[in-house]
């Protein structure tokens, strides 16, 4: 990417260029994996099963990128490479297929949290996939901004570009929020709280939210 790029990209659609959305081709993954990472790295959630480790993070976003969302071509990052998102379509199991780099990973996560983090994981799994949406939809699985860019409207436009994906499908979409200061951005998208999931050993709460066709 070079700043004439962006320099096109802002004159073209009169958006400044971090607002600007692309899907995410296969050299920008790490990237997107980076950003993630970034971003959740004083997630409740988070924090609550992996014991604050962003640079984990990054790696799990890695794994699931690699294995799963990568070949259902809805991935995106913006135009500065300072945000990113990661949808499945509809249709599209969450369940990651087993390969080397998850074990790997799970053993990364048994290092850092022990058996603790292992057994807070196998709860989250099931609790998610108990609440999650069994109609065809869109699953916006993480959607984030580096710290120092975070507050300008990048997870706005990241999440304006996807659910508009959802209603020209006219197709409901689905997100799990793990963070209570961002239902607000969702439901103005049209997200709606479905339902709150109390995580054990005093966790936070994660809420369901459905965005209904639009």
């Amino acid at each position: 990417m070079t700043p004439n790029n962006e320099r096109d990209s802002q004159m073209e659609t009169g958006r400044p260029a971090d607002h600007v959305v692309n899907k995410a081709q296969r050299g920008d993954y790490e990237q997107v994996a980076r950003i993630l990472g970034e971003a959740f790295g004083q997630d409740p959630v988070f924090n609550w099963f992996c014991q604050a480790s962003p640079a984990l993070y990054a790696s799990m976003f890695r794994s699931e990128l690699m294995n799963l969302y990568r070949h259902h071509d809805h991935v995106f990052i913006n135009q500065t490479q300072t945000g990113a998102s990661m949808w499945l379509p509809p249709g599209i199991s969450t369940h990651q297929p087993a390969r080397l780099s998850a074990l790997v990973l799970l053993t990364r996560i048994l290092v850092k949290g022990g058996l603790k983090s292992l057994k807070r994981g196998d709860y989250l799994q099931t609790a998610m996939a108990k609440a999650h949406l069994k109609e065809p939809h869109f699953y916006l699985h993480a959607i984030g901004a580096v710290q120092g860019s975070q507050g300008k409207g990048i997870g706005s436009a990241m999440l304006k570009h996807g659910v508009r994906l959802a209603d020209e499908a006219r197709k409901p979409a689905y997100l799990e929020s793990s963070n209570i200061r961002n239902n607000p951005l969702y439901e103005r998208f049209g997200f709606e709280i479905t339902e709150e999931i109390q995580l054990p050993d005093d966790g936070p709460s994660i809420w369901s939210m459905k965005r209904p066709v639009m």
